[in-house]
């Protein structure tokens, strides 16, 4: 709201305006104006100003006014591409389509709590706990960063479990499982490609190195240092909503990691280079001015869903059951333990951000327990 008084170079107006990055109270005030007209018509023009770089104050904004803005300017350049692709379609989806014309004073926690209880009836207990988190931090901001609301109504909302005995387990092959179905991953009988051997290799690298597959894919022949025995993860490979695949850099600054590889791994890979030129001869595929390892016959980076279902295929033929590429990942986690490895060096392996992150798999095998029963029963004998 601004205020005018007469001074003796003229009129002077004052703004007293919430800073949206503190939260606090600012002023700004200017003077020198011939008449009270041209103050009020200046500083019209600097309310407009200041409000176009914040928000509505005392929550009277609309949420689907506040939440393109909070995406657009808090959200896009914060995070990486993918995650804030999945965050704006849920926005776009979910949120907005339900609380789009409240403003964001009128959410109240009975009424939000009613809508969570109608998505989960819809969703997986994953999918609204997604949708909650994204709603709940963009209340939280309008809270601690604009100063435009004081109490957040989002909190302490119940979200109904799975009933399901594995929902949210972590899904892994055995080690005789994981040998079943990599001795599987062969074109099929009448399959196009005989001779190709791309998909055994790419699953083999997964298993044994525990890469994430858009990191896999990303690859590069000068990322894979053969003769040493190490592979350089610095980029992963993203397929945006309706737009084209693009290289980016990988999920967190601790994904960027050199990893050693096995002489099992070494042997499939210097075995795969061969079987990768013959390949593209025998089949006249494009060469990849990329130089990647793993490719199309296009020469073009494998798309992440074909990937997906061709694992699908080769379980179903296997008799194993229906896991995705990440499975591998977590099965290396797995093994890498039950084989006696640290939980640190197993988060460094994976890149995980938080050795938290790395705890969980000392949960999912009984290999572990027991290993852990036999030596403290050894130690007391």
């Amino acid at each position: 709201m601004a205020s005018f008084r007469k001074r003796s170079n003229g009129w002077e107006y004052r703004i007293r305006y919430v800073d949206r990055r503190t939260g606090k109270y600012r002023e700004k005030s200017k003077g020198g104006f011939r008449t009270k007209k041209e103050a009020e018509l200046a500083a019209a023009a600097e309310e407009l100003k200041i409000e176009e770089r914040g928000f509505a104050e005392n929550g009277g904004e609309l949420i689907a006014v506040y939440m393109e803005k909070w995406l657009e300017t808090f959200k896009r350049p914060a995070v990486k591409l993918n995650t804030y692709l999945v965050q704006e379609r849920n926005v776009r989806l979910n949120i907005i389509p339900r609380w789009g014309n409240y403003r964001l004073k009128d959410i109240t926690r009975a009424e939000y709590q009613r809508w969570i209880n109608e998505l989960r009836e819809k969703y997986s207990e994953g999918t609204v706990r997604r949708i909650h988190s994204i709603f709940a931090s963009a209340i939280n901001d309008a809270i601690h960063e604009f100063g435009i609301l004081r109490d957040n109504p989002l909190q302490k909302i119940k979200i109904a479990r799975d009933e399901h005995e594995d929902a949210g387990k972590i899904k892994f092959f055995t080690v005789d499982e994981l040998s079943r179905f990599l001795a599987a991953c062969v074109p099929a009988k009448h399959a196009k490609y005989q001779h190709s051997r791309h998909h055994q290799a790419l699953f083999t690298l997964l298993a044994r190195t525990g890469l994430r597959i858009g990191e896999a894919l990303a690859l590069t022949w000068d990322d894979i240092d053969l003769k040493n025995g190490t592979l350089s993860v610095t980029k992963t490979l993203i397929y945006p909503l309706n737009t084209d695949p693009r290289v980016t850099t990988p999920k967190t600054r601790s994904s960027i990691r050199t990893i050693k590889l096995d002489p099992e791994t070494i042997r499939a890979m210097k075995e795969y280079r061969v079987n990768q030129k013959e390949t593209i001869l025998r089949y006249g595929f494009q060469r990849s001015d990329k130089s990647l390892v793993f490719q199309s016959p296009e020469g073009r980076w494998l798309r992440i869903n074909v990937v997906r279902e061709y694992m699908y295929e080769v379980c179903k033929r296997a008799g194993l059951p229906r896991l995705s590429p990440h499975a591998l990942r977590h099965s290396h986690a797995v093994h890498l333990l039950e084989a006696g490895a640290t939980i640190r060096y197993v988060a460094e392996r994976l890149g995980h951000a938080s050795i938290k992150t790395t705890e969980k798999y000392l949960h999912v095998t009984k290999k572990i327990e027991k290993d852990a029963l036999d030596l403290y029963a050894r130690y007391l004998s």
